[in-house]
């Protein structure tokens, strides 16, 4: 089961060291740390959406969109990741899917 990536050190090591792919409106950054469990963080910017009550929306559709899709299924045990959300638009959450299965397709 996935949970929350609140471990700073980790969310360091992903943004130094980890592999990042692009996507329409959506970045995806992973780190393997080898420790058997997947964990996951969302992210957007303040300097996007200035609204709070945008930004939680954003946040709250993506959290959906990975915990509901495969994307999890996908990675190998170990492997933590951030979505970090750069489109200047609110997207429809079939968006967000969308754009999460090509990102995932990539890795």
């Amino acid at each position: 089961m996935s949970s929350s990536l609140k471990n700073k050190k980790k969310i360091e090591t992903i943004f130094e060291k980890g592999s990042l792919i692009k996507g329409k409106g959506l970045l995806l950054k992973a780190y393997d740390f080898k420790d058997d469990e997947i964990k996951f963080a969302v992210s957007v910017s303040k300097r996007l959406f200035s609204s709070a009550v945008k930004r939680n929306l954003i946040k709250r559709r993506l959290k959906e969109q990975v915990k509901s899709l495969e994307v999890l299924d996908s990675f190998s045990r170990g492997v933590s990741f951030f979505v970090i959300y750069t489109s200047k638009e609110i997207l429809s959450s079939n968006h967000i899917k969308n754009i999460l299965q090509d990102l995932v397709k990539k890795i």
